[in-house]
């Protein structure tokens, strides 16, 4: 994912999600563009922490979060179960 190759791929492979949250910081390739086949379910955010905070404000009870990360990804998964909790 770091490098792109599989960019054009991603809106077809997220089109079955609800909404579609990606962390863009240091990327080096243009998420939003990649993912603006989605339209208004798809939230990019270049910094972490409001990621976690868009996830959190939209995320209710008995909701689905799949995180996809290939490493630890600035924390996000304890950080994300710390806030919903």
């Amino acid at each position: 994912m770091k490098l792109g190759v599989m960019k054009e791929a991603l809106p077809g492979s997220l089109e079955g999600a609800d909404l579609v949250f990606c962390y863009a910081g240091n990327l080096g390739w243009d998420a939003r563009g990649a993912l603006a086949p989605l339209g208004s379910k798809v939230t990019v955010k270049d910094d972490l922490n409001e990621l976690i905070e868009a996830i959190v404000a939209v995320a209710r009870p008995g909701d689905h979060v799949l995180v996809m990360s290939n490493g630890g990804f600035g924390g996000i998964h304890e950080k994300l179960l710390k806030r919903l909790a």
